[in-house]
């Protein structure tokens, strides 16, 4: 059964991006700005899940738009199309949390190895990993220093200890926006014999990441983030070489083969990558990122990171001249969609929590981390949001 494409919704291809901002309810009277965080929905992933409510009430699980196996696959070919990868290294699982655990406890790595994580790391790269030390693995931190640069000199120190096993980085530091060089750690990674392992929820759909290039042993992230996903969704991406003799830790009615066929019980697993879809999925959310996929496909996954850094230099250039500093002024060369505000020329106008408050309080969500107002635009920011905040963000400044 293949979908009926003359029956769903397309999406228009925006040959400039005026009017984009419609087909995101949450831009109609407010200013989202916490893209890097979770995702509001698009009114086009609603008109595709409500097509698919309307066939599953008649039609129940046979749905004829909406075949498990078909959409599985597109999402599967989206997800290959921006990581460079086959379909085949994709599996679909709840979060972030979730794939790294699974891989965590399925893997062996011996005693008196080490597990280097980023310095102030998002806890989804953290606690999966901490089991380890209890079996005699190190857990450590690479200080993050103040440029990419600063980031490759720590790692190499490290690296060459020689006694680091796996190395599991964010691309993308979630707190600060700082982008790392992947292709230069991966050779670093390759020298020193270390596994890389991504955490790609701050970069997937924001940097390009080319897994023909990057020697990438496992990768996990989530959906609803730069991909605008559903809350509650995410990805594994597990190499081919990786596959080799991997087997998952937990065995569930969906890791074997013929798994709709229930008897006789059976020993033969499924390929790695699919192993990680324990049992019944939640299909009302694979709709959902099928529909949010296939819109950044056809606005072109290239052209919508583009128009992320376009947004996000407008608001550089208004935070600059509205007196603010930003940590991405110690790397200006790289290229991000993040912005975190560090300084004020007056020291005493930058309270990061009040100027959250305030703006929040004019319809503009942000977020702070680490002491920094962060900002993170996606396509559904036009223009006139970029001044609509400039507004705000004056008013707050001239308050008495």
């Amino acid at each position: 059964m293949s979908l009926n494409h003359s029956e769903l919704p397309s999406f228009p291809p925006f040959a400039n991006w005026k009017g984009i901002s419609q087909y995101f309810p949450v831009q109609s009277d407010s200013v989202w700005l916490n893209y890097c965080g979770t995702t509001p929905v698009s009114t086009y992933a609603i008109e595709m899940m409500n097509l698919y409510f309307q066939e599953y009430a008649r039609y129940g699980i046979f749905a004829p738009s909406f075949a498990e196996p078909v959409i599985k696959a597109a999402i599967r070919g989206y997800i290959a199309e921006i990581l460079v990868c086959d379909p085949s290294e994709i599996g679909i699982v709840h979060n972030t949390s979730e794939g790294i655990n699974l891989y965590s406890h399925s893997i062996q790595i011996p005693k008196g190895k080490r597990i280097l994580v980023l310095e102030n790391e998002y806890p989804s790269n953290v606690y999966p990993w901490e089991h380890w030390k209890e079996k005699g693995v190190g857990l450590e931190f690479i200080p993050v220093g103040k440029t990419p640069e600063d980031f490759l000199l720590n790692l190499k120190r490290e690296l060459e200890k020689g006694d680091v096993f796996i190395l599991s980085l964010s691309p993308v530091h979630w707190c600060t926006g700082v982008v790392f060089d992947m292709e230069a750690v991966s050779k670093l990674c390759e020298t020193h014999h270390t596994k890389l392992v991504i955490d790609g929820s701050q970069a997937v759909g924001h940097i390009a990441l080319d897994f023909g290039k990057i020697k990438v042993a496992f990768c996990a992230f989530a959906a609803w983030k730069w991909l605008l996903g559903p809350l509650g969704l995410g990805v594994v991406y597990l190499s081919k070489e990786e596959s080799k003799g991997f087997q998952l830790i937990f065995k569930g009615q969906s890791s074997v083969v013929n798994d709709s066929s229930y008897f006789p019980y059976r020993n033969e697993w499924k390929p790695a990558a699919d192993q990680f879809e324990q049992s019944t999925i939640n299909f009302n959310d694979w709709i959902y990122f099928y529909a949010s996929l296939k819109m950044l496909s056809t606005l072109g996954f290239s052209r919508v990171r583009e128009r992320i850094y376009e947004i996000a230099d407008l608001f550089k250039q208004t935070l600059h001249d509205l007196g603010f500093t930003l940590e991405s002024d110690a790397f200006p060369t790289v290229t991000t969609g993040i912005l975190a505000i560090t300084g004020h020329k007056d020291p005493s106008k930058f309270q990061p929590e009040r100027i959250q408050s305030f703006l929040k309080q004019k319809g503009i969500t942000t977020a702070v981390r680490l002491g920094r107002l962060r900002m993170a635009p996606h396509i559904a920011i036009e223009e006139e949001h970029v001044a609509r905040v400039k507004d705000a963000l004056n008013e707050y400044l001239n308050q008495s």
